[in-house]
């Protein structure tokens, strides 16, 4: 069911969003041409095909969805550069992957693409522990703990790697030569907006958050960033935030509990991929609609879309991994040679709205499992 009041017009005509990028400079060999991302957390696979669509799409505002780092100087001879995800089969990292991909092709960089299937602290520090005896000119990582991933990202630092961070920073800042993403509490305050405006401002209720682990900075300023605005409304009432170790199952099932039990729930905010899958099925599981429970959230897979098309999702925050995995690139290489490269690198990102989802604006940012 489409959501189709005044009130969503404007939203659509307001909040499509994109967050500057700031200046600055997700496996096989760089001409692979397999799209199948690694199945075992040991395992190397070829990078998704890159995509030739996706390195010059044109944002909205004015703005550009295109890395807009520093001038990326020639790679040195024999440069190889290795994107570790959070897990694998994930829309958000194996676009980072065409992106890195893309750029590394036409620089003549050996990139590769490892990870495990499960979003495991354990296993992603396996892979990097193997990796520094491989010793990489450069290591992309979307870190799954700020905290535990610190000794063996300190261990390939000490061998001479230089460490990228995509969307995500280690509690010790020191390691990361650069940290790329999006501005996350700016992303949770406009899904705060989206919310209370398709609830309405005088109706009110009680709200739920969901995130994958206590202690995630990128959770923790998604979360922020939310709270800090539904704040300003006082009839709406944040329940707290509950954690879902990434799973779907779970979610679905703290969803649908809160939402059977709690007459007053009027809005789900999920704060990763799992999560708003999760949710979908659990207002499903609970017998609630989009006339009952409003749903904003954080970035898109094919059965999120589906729902947001639907009209079952009332707006997300969609980021640009394409772009954070070029920039990763141009970042490893302008290290390679010598130059200085800011900490903290921004990538854009839009608020999809059913609105405004099948505009040429919006769909250049849309997640792919691969970059066909």
């Amino acid at each position: 069911m489409h959501i189709r009041t005044k009130k969503h017009s404007l939203l659509a005509a307001s909040l499509l969003l994109v967050v500057a990028a700031s200046c600055g400079s997700d496996d096989n060999k760089s001409d692979a041409t397999t799209a199948a991302p690694a199945t075992t957390a040991a395992a190397t696979t070829a990078a998704p095909a890159a995509s030739t669509a996706g390195s010059d799409a044109s944002a909205t505002s004015g703005a550009t969805a295109e890395t807009t780092g520093a001038s990326t100087g020639t790679a040195p001879k024999g440069m190889k550069i290795v994107y570790v995800p959070g897990l694998t089969g994930n829309p958000f990292y194996n676009t980072v992957a065409c992106g890195a991909q893309k750029k590394a092709d036409e620089l003549g960089i050996d990139f590769t693409y490892q990870g495990a299937p499960e979003f495991d602290v354990a296993k992603q520090s396996a892979i990097v522990s193997a990796l520094v005896g491989e010793k990489p000119d450069a290591i992309m990582i979307s870190v799954t703990d700020p905290d535990a991933m610190i000794p063996p990202l300190q261990e390939a630092k000490d061998a001479g790697i230089d460490i990228i961070g995509i969307d995500g920073d280690l509690s010790d800042t020191w390691i990361m030569s650069t940290n790329i993403q999006s501005d996350n509490h700016e992303g949770g305050t406009l899904a705060a907006k989206s919310l209370v405006e398709a609830v309405g401002e005088d109706v009110g209720g009680d709200v739920l958050g969901l995130s994958n682990n206590a202690g995630s900075p990128i959770g923790e300023q998604r979360e922020k960033g939310f709270t800090d605005e539904l704040a300003k409304h006082p009839k709406f009432k944040y329940l707290g935030t509950q954690f879902t170790d990434n799973q779907q199952a779970q979610a679905a099932t703290i969803v649908s509990t809160t939402a059977s039990s709690n007459d007053n729930l009027v809005g789900v905010y999920t704060m990763a991929t799992n999560n708003t899958e999760g949710a979908v099925t659990g207002l499903r599981e609970a017998d609630k609609t989009v006339d009952d429970v409003k749903i904003v959230g954080y970035d898109v897979s094919a059965p999120i879309l589906t729902a947001l098309e639907a009209g079952d999702i009332t707006g997300l925050v969609v980021q640009y991994p394409y772009g954070a995995g070029q920039k990763g690139v141009e970042t490893a290489v302008a290290l390679a040679n010598g130059e200085t490269v800011e900490r903290n690198q921004k990538t854009d990102f839009v608020f999809a709205t059913p609105a405004n989802v099948a505009s040429e604006e919006v769909q250049k940012f849309i997640y792919k499992l691969d970059c066909a």
